[in-house]
């Protein structure tokens, strides 16, 4: 079941208003925040990467000699990625919430852009007057 304070959850009920026509933004708006979307997307998943990279800390290999320094080498790969609350699962929530974000922006242009080609037809239809 899902939590209705979930920004994932939130932006899914957008989406939902968005197909049901409940929700519209000017074109321009719209457009404007689909590409930050989309510029955000690319920051998000360039970091994540480098999450990923920073899991392997082979520069603390040296301290491997000492218990300690074997647990701290394991705790900073935890925190990149695998252990609770890690970079990557942080970052990959937040791409996840993007997203959705930048699905709903879609659908709000689509929805523009329908009623544009509607409205040319309609007065194509009725000619000149």
């Amino acid at each position: 079941m899902s939590n209705p304070g979930d920004p994932i959850t939130g932006w899914e009920s957008l989406a939902i208003a968005a197909d049901q026509g409940r929700l519209s933004l000017k074109p321009e708006a719209a457009e404007v925040c689909r590409n930050a979307c989309e510029a955000y997307l690319a920051q998000l998943a360039e970091h994540r990467a480098r999450a990923v990279e920073l899991a392997d800390v082979d520069a603390l290999a040296w301290m491997d000699g000492f218990e300690s320094g074997k647990e701290l080498r394991g705790k900073f790969a935890e925190k990149a990625a695998g252990g609770k609350n890690n970079l990557v699962d942080v970052l990959q929530s937040h791409i996840d919430v993007v997203e959705r974000m930048r699905i709903v922006f879609d659908k709000l242009l689509a929805a523009t852009a329908a009623v544009d080609d509607s409205t040319s037809i309609e007065m194509s239809s009725q000619g000149p007057k």
